[in-house]
């Protein structure tokens, strides 16, 4: 198996160059926004406030993968061991179930999508 590149080029449908990933930004970008957005949870606004400045300063493209990024990072860091000390402590609770169920509800009344 080879090593992850330090740089990736992006491509269009058409395969097209649209842009050179560099991937240590990326996750520095990424961590930054997690870390942003995870200190103000339960703070509609301020995620607002924090998604738009991120919005305006970043590319697009980038923004994209920076979020796509920062959501993996989030579930992994702070949602899994959330997640790991509520089963410990309330482990009849079913947290892991809950959210199992409120995903196969929000796929049932999402319609359209992937």
């Amino acid at each position: 198996m080879s090593a992850t590149p330090d740089k990736f080029m992006v491509v269009g449908d058409d395969g097209v160059p649209r842009g050179i990933v560099e991937l240590a930004d990326l996750q520095a970008n990424a961590t930054r926004l997690m870390y942003e957005m995870a200190a103000v949870a339960g703070n509609d606004a301020e995620l607002d406030r924090i998604g738009m400045e991120w919005t305006a300063r970043t590319d697009p493209d980038d923004f994209g993968y920076t979020t796509a990024a920062a959501l993996s990072l989030m579930t992994r860091h702070i949602l899994a061991p959330l997640l790991d000390v509520l089963d410990e402590v309330m482990p009849k609770a079913g947290f892991r179930a809950k959210l199992a169920e409120s995903r196969d509800e929000a796929e049932r009344n999402l319609g359209g999508g992937r």
